[in-house]
């Protein structure tokens, strides 16, 4: 396990761009037993069988209503790793000036995901094409929440749908909602989203509900 000292002027991260292995990005202190990211945030490990407990868990006691607070965690997760994200870019890219709106979007968003996708949550496309009216498409494979859950009929990747919000919130400086149009857990083969405007997600709810396939959600904002 990588055991590198942490520099708190740069947070960690100048000079070290590459993450591919969770060796690289975790730091274990071994006479703490403690985890934590490069830039010293504390993290944890966790099974599928944790997020299936958690999710069946929170079901049984508030039924419907554990959607909202999944997704309310993830919107509150997104808005405050964004915060932790832009001092990272800041550092490592930004030469301590730089903030990300600054910087290329898609670059932006690439290099905020990857770390994401060492660590489980899955790999993902991003559809930027409707950037202008605020509008992103976003596509997951091998969701960690999708995967414990398995095929249940529902979308129940909630935490993803609100930390899209969350981040697209933080980084265009405007409330921005999301909604999972396609999920694993439906029998798909991916999960998909929509983040956008809150009248166009609430119209994408709409679609969705009436049986609209994802794609033909997106065709309709075309």
């Amino acid at each position: 396990m990588n055991t590198q000292p942490i520099n708190p002027s740069d947070g960690g991260y100048k000079g070290y761009h590459n993450y591919y292995t969770p060796d690289e990005f975790f730091r274990h202190e071994k006479d703490e037993g403690a985890l934590f990211l490069r830039d010293g945030q504390r993290a944890a490990r966790v099974s599928e069988d944790f997020i299936l407990g958690l999710h069946s868990g929170l079901d049984e006691d508030v039924g419907d209503a554990s959607n909202l607070i999944m997704y309310k965690c993830g919107v509150e997760w997104g808005l405050q790793d964004m915060k932790r994200f832009n001092n990272r870019m800041r550092h490592e890219f930004g030469g301590g000036k730089l903030d990300i709106w600054q910087m290329d979007p898609r670059f932006v968003f690439e290099t905020w995901w990857w770390p994401l996708t060492v660590e489980g949550w899955g790999g993902w496309t991003l559809d930027l094409s409707f950037r202008k009216r605020g509008i992103t498409f976003i596509e997951i494979r091998n969701s960690a929440v999708a995967r414990s859950m398995q095929r249940v009929g529902k979308p129940v990747c909630h935490l993803y749908a609100g930390m899209f919000a969350g981040v697209m919130s933080y980084f265009e400086k405007i409330d921005r909602q999301s909604i999972e149009v396609q999920c694993y857990s439906m029998g798909n083969d991916c999960c998909k989203f929509m983040v956008g405007p809150e009248k166009q997600v609430n119209a994408a709810e709409f679609w969705h509900q009436e049986g609209a396939s994802a794609d033909e959600i997106r065709g309709n904002f075309e």
